[in-house]
């Protein structure tokens, strides 16, 4: 039975497992405690700390402490998962699902789930299937950072503030402090299965469909595949037209309500479908899914589905340090005499070229399920950020040859990765930038 408790009940759960690098939690948990006792709702709050978790007392204290916040810091192993440890001290991973389906039977009373912990991102990708609201690190994230995130996140929260204002409280706390990490921690929040909503956009023809739209865009009058070459919509064209009318969509689909599917259809340039995902970022909420065919077959791809193991390769690069990224992900098939074409004759002279391919290979055998796509947006991802920082990039030059259930996806988890430029095939070894924007 649920412990009648009027205080939210915060579970501090800290791992700092032999062998690995030492961390600065007991200073990170004492900054949590003085930023409730402070607080001007202070009574309303009561702290639980435990060390050196366990997977059994990690299971053992949710289950007797009956927490609406569950908070573990510690160390991350991206998709192996988070580091406790074991009878004598040392690492033991809990993945991603294990923790979901732990969390899963706590969901009557965990609200909100924080993993104040290196590469945790991945791990939220599973857990807000249960829990409304999930905090995870994008990337490594600094003692300090960590701290000042937060304590950011336990004032907000200790003056009435919802977990939305708390998170970005947190974020803001870590740019104040003069620390370049304030993009590293992501919120993602529960879909709500029951709130979906259909948006039809007609890119390079117009369609009709199963079921009856809840809103319709006809986009043709800007896009033509038979034309000689393909004729795809200008930068003002997207500033003035398309940009604004996905920005009235969202607003009319989700009237105030961020936790929504949105079934996307529609034959669509793959530079639309970036900008369609990028519209409905994850960290809102939103889950995408769309009709994809799948080695031979239509399937329905959500982007809310546990990423399996599928990664790129990076098959050539070439360059230097410099603003100019070009980096290509080939899924559908060979794309890099194209992409060698653009880098060698573009009037744009990029720094560096980056030329990805699904390790499985490219063709129907790179994708076998609508998991290897949101594992393979996940992962593009992560090489971007990785290449932009390496070489200090500040534009990316994006190509894609893939399907549209991927360039949504891979829309939809593209933030503060600076300016994003996308490009469309139009003729043979012929890519033209057709879309620019800023990610924040």
């Amino acid at each position: 039975m649920t412990r009648k408790n009027p205080k939210k009940r915060i579970l501090i759960l800290s791992a700092n497992p032999k062998l690995t690098s030492q961390l600065r939690l007991d200073e990170e948990v004492r900054e949590i405690d003085k930023a409730l006792r402070r607080a001007q709702k202070r009574d309303r709050f009561e702290l639980i700390q435990r060390w050196a978790v366990t997977p059994r007392e990690l299971q053992r204290a949710i289950l007797e402490e009956t927490p609406e916040i569950v908070h573990f810091s510690g160390h991350g192993v991206g998709e192996e998962g988070l580091a406790l440890e074991n009878e004598i001290g040392q690492v033991q991973l809990v993945n991603g699902e294990a923790l979901a389906g732990l969390f899963e039977l706590f969901a009557d009373h965990v609200k909100c789930v924080v993993l104040n912990a290196c590469y945790s991102e991945i791990q939220t990708e599973v857990i807000k299937q249960q829990i409304d609201y999930v905090i995870g690190m994008n990337q490594p994230i600094g003692d300090q950072a960590a701290i000042e995130f937060a304590v950011g996140f336990y004032d907000a929260l200790g003056a009435g503030k919802d977990y939305e204002f708390a998170y970005k409280l947190g974020c803001s706390s870590i740019r104040l402090a003069g620390i370049q990490e304030a993009d590293t921690p992501i919120l993602k929040k529960k879909a709500d299965p029951n709130l979906t909503a259909s948006l039809w956009i007609h890119g390079w023809l117009k369609q009709s469909f199963s079921n009856t739209p809840t809103l319709e865009l006809d986009w043709t009058e800007h896009f033509d595949m038979k034309a000689k070459p393909r004729r795809i919509a200008d930068q003002e064209t997207w500033n003035n037209i398309l940009l604004p009318s996905l920005e009235k969509a969202r607003n009319y689909l989700t009237q105030g309500k961020s936790a929504l599917t949105v079934d996307i259809r529609g034959r669509l340039p793959l530079s639309a479908a970036f900008a369609i995902g990028y519209t409905f970022q994850d960290t809102e909420g939103y889950t995408l899914q769309v009709e994809q065919r799948t080695l031979g077959k239509d399937e329905l791809w959500r982007s809310d589905v546990t990423a399996s193991d599928a990664k790129f390769k990076v098959i050539k690069q070439k360059g230097e340090v410099g603003e100019h990224l070009l980096f290509a992900l080939a899924i559908t098939g060979d794309a890099s005499t194209d992409v060698e074409h653009l880098y060698n004759n573009s009037s744009i002279k990029y720094s560096l070229m980056v030329y990805a391919e699904p390790e499985l290979g490219i063709g129907e055998k790179a994708i076998n399920s609508n998991a290897d796509a949101v594992a393979l947006s996940i992962h593009a991802k992560a090489l971007i950020r990785q290449y932009r920082q390496q070489y200090g990039a500040t534009c990316l030059h994006l190509v894609l040859f893939a399907p549209v259930g991927f360039c949504l996806f891979l829309g939809q988890r593209s933030r503060v990765i600076g300016d994003v430029i996308c490009y469309e095939f139009v003729a043979d070894k012929n890519y033209q930038p057709s879309l620019k924007f800023s990610t924040c």
